[in-house]
């Protein structure tokens, strides 16, 4: 029997221990619910500022969610005015080309009309001398014929004058003749 009297104050004494543990761990529990809360009202407190961050967060978000879907359009109409602007360009490019070309093909006709106008100003000059000397070697025939014919002039001049006097001294003679009594 000592056993069992043994074992029911071993009983006893953890029943004993285990209310003092519980007193023990009852007078220790509104410190711990006073922690708990504590620790609660930080988590709420952290919880809160976090919520309130998310919050923020997600309205940045939104906000630069909202750029970036404008900045993608802007991006799009950018890269259409791009494509219009080397479209335009290459245009221009092509119209340069045409401009150069044309401007080269006038300034090569414009060389060859004024190569062209330079051999036939040549050309006249030449026929110009040409004719000069032509004019000069007729003038000289004629020249010689306006001496020649004011010598003829003069010569038929001369001639009439002297037939004229042959004439009157012819007259004179017959006169002479006439009226000359031969001396006997």
């Amino acid at each position: 029997m000592p056993y069992h009297r043994l074992n029911s104050e071993l009983e006893m004494l953890k029943m004993e221990h285990k209310k003092e543990h519980k007193m023990s761990d009852v007078k220790k529990l509104p410190k711990e619910i006073s922690e708990a809360l504590y620790k609660c009202k930080e988590l709420s407190e952290k919880t809160n500022h976090y919520h309130i961050l998310y919050s923020r967060i997600l309205s940045e978000w939104t906000q630069l969610k909202g750029k970036v879907s404008m900045l993608k359009e802007d991006n799009r109409k950018l890269q259409g005015e791009q494509i219009l602007l080397q479209e335009s360009c290459e245009e221009m490019k092509r119209l340069c080309e045409e401009a150069h070309k044309k401007i080269y093909d006038l300034w090569t006709k414009q060389q060859q009309e004024h190569q062209r106008l330079e051999e036939n100003h040549q050309s006249l000059l030449k026929q110009k001398e040409l004719l000069t000397q032509q004019k000069d070697l007729a003038l000289e025939p004629q020249h010689h014929f306006t001496v020649s014919q004011m010598r003829f002039e003069n010569l038929k001049q001369e001639l009439e004058q002297t037939t004229a006097q042959d004439d009157s001294l012819l007259q004179m003679e017959l006169l002479k003749q006439k009226h000359y009594v031969p001396c006997k």
